[in-house]
């Protein structure tokens, strides 16, 4: 089979991802889409029997007037806000220390890519973390959405299910573009296993080479390769968790009562604008009569027979549209996925227990994907020769306010300048209302050397 070749699971999910794309980028993307509003036989009809751009228009007008709501986008922007306030906690070795600051293949933080990756994963389910190495042999992680990973197997590795096959699609400039041309071709990223070796081959669709296969391997710490590496170092972040298997998207939802609301809301739209604009007819007019001119300033001649009236729209079904807008809405509200006020009465005790649903599906997904970049940066240790075991990256939950004690911030501010609490420990508070979990021994570290690093007299 071709290198295309696509898992029947990537298939299943592919129409959600898509949904779920066009939701983020907004109203113009959904509306492009001509299938995400079906035309009305009627207009169909009216249309076809039209001529040059009359063909079009009664459906151009039709869309013009619905409305898309932007409900996902301004969910993943309120959870976005949440999980800024986490703090990750890091520690890694020193063969890879400057991967806290300089993590990705476009140069983000550690926590830049965790934020980067739980947005991912809210609006996709799905994050592929690649760990690879620069020229230089500076170990960094490549990011790979839901839809670029197109096929993966996995097969039993020394007695545990572990991915053999990884298939990456990627755009890549065409070779004979101008400088100011964005024309790309696709080409594909295949991570497999041969002889029980880690293998990257980049291929074109028709399967022929675009760069010489590498069998990349573990480093020592002079940097010269002692090993190959006998499993792929790619992580899948998940919603719920770090498998290859699809996990569920979480604002998937939201984006489908968003669509539906666009639907009913162009019957809603167009109906408004009919009862607005009443259609005039006449009757028994003489043949030579001209009436092409009307409005409040025009006067009609119709004759000793003529009669004029008009078709008016009497919207029945104006109200039941409107409700079903609204039902829509709540729809996307009770999902969980979104931190607003619904309209309506609703008791204290009720919003904390609606909202503690949203954060539990938020809770989820921000420990999935730390523990997935935790994972990658051990394949990174590994790979240049540290201790795995040396790396941490936790993230522990809270997405509640931040309450800082004024009194309690004094007291520590008095602690830090008679020299019993670090700065550190003064700067976690003020920004995150807790106190360090450590010990008096490391706490004592931080007093005594502020940059909190072992300088070998301790």
């Amino acid at each position: 089979m071709p290198v295309t070749t696509q898992h029947p699971d990537y298939v299943a999910h592919l129409p959600e991802w898509e949904m779920m794309a066009q939701a983020l980028e907004g109203e113009l993307a959904v509306k492009a889409d001509t299938s995400n509003l079906p035309k009305p036989a009627g207009m169909a009809a009216a249309e076809e029997a039209g001529e040059g751009d009359d063909k079009g228009r009664l459906y151009r007008n039709y869309t013009d007037r619905a409305q898309y709501e932007h409900w996902v986008k301004d969910g993943v922007r309120a959870m976005t806000g949440l999980v800024s306030r986490q703090i990750p906690e890091i520690k890694l070795p020193a063969a890879i220390a400057e991967m806290e600051a300089n993590a990705t293949s476009d140069g983000y933080s550690l926590r830049q890519l965790f934020m980067r990756a739980v947005v991912e994963v809210l609006a996709m389910g799905r994050q592929a973390l690649l760990v690879d190495v620069d020229d230089d042999g500076r170990p960094f992680m490549a990011r790979y959405n839901a839809m670029s990973a197109i096929n993966w197997k996995s097969t039993n590795q020394g007695g545990r299910e572990d991915l053999s096959l990884v298939v990456l699609a990627e755009r890549r400039a065409k070779p004979d573009a101008d400088e100011f041309s964005h024309d790309t071709d696709a080409v594909y990223r295949v991570l497999d296993l041969d002889e029980g070796k880690y293998r990257v081959r980049v291929l074109k669709e028709d399967g022929s080479e675009v760069k010489p296969t590498v069998t990349p391997g573990h480093t020592n710490t002079a940097g010269e390769t002692v090993k190959a590496i006998p499993y792929l170092p790619i992580v899948f972040c998940g919603s719920t968790d770090n498998g290859s298997a699809i996990d569920e998207v979480p604002l998937l939802t939201m984006a489908k009562a968003a669509l539906k609301s666009y639907q009913i809301s162009a019957d809603y739209f167009t109906a408004l604008h009919q009862t607005s604009h009443p259609q005039p007819w006449v009757s028994g007019l003489d043949e030579d009569a001209d009436l092409a001119v009307t409005g409040p300033s025009a006067a009609w001649d119709l004759g000793p027979n003529g009669t004029c009236g008009y078709l008016e729209f009497q919207g029945a079904g104006i109200d039941a549209n409107r409700q079903a807008m609204n039902d829509q809405k709540n729809a996307a509200l009770e999902a969980g996925a979104r931190v607003m006020d619904v309209g309506g009465t609703e008791s204290g005790e009720a919003r904390k227990t609606r909202q503690n649903d949203q954060h539990a599906t938020l809770h989820s997904v921000v420990i999935t994907v730390a523990e997935a970049i935790e994972q990658a940066l051990r394949y990174a240790a590994e790979w240049k020769g540290a201790n795995p075991a040396e790396v941490i990256f936790r993230v522990k939950p809270d997405f509640n306010p931040v309450v800082v004690d004024p009194q309690v911030l004094q007291q520590l501010q008095a602690a830090v300048i008679a020299g019993g609490v670090s700065w550190n420990t003064y700067w976690l508070y003020l920004t995150s209302g807790k106190m360090p979990e450590h010990d008096y021994n490391e706490e004592a570290l931080h007093v005594e050397n502020p940059g909190g690093v072992d300088d070998g007299n301790q």
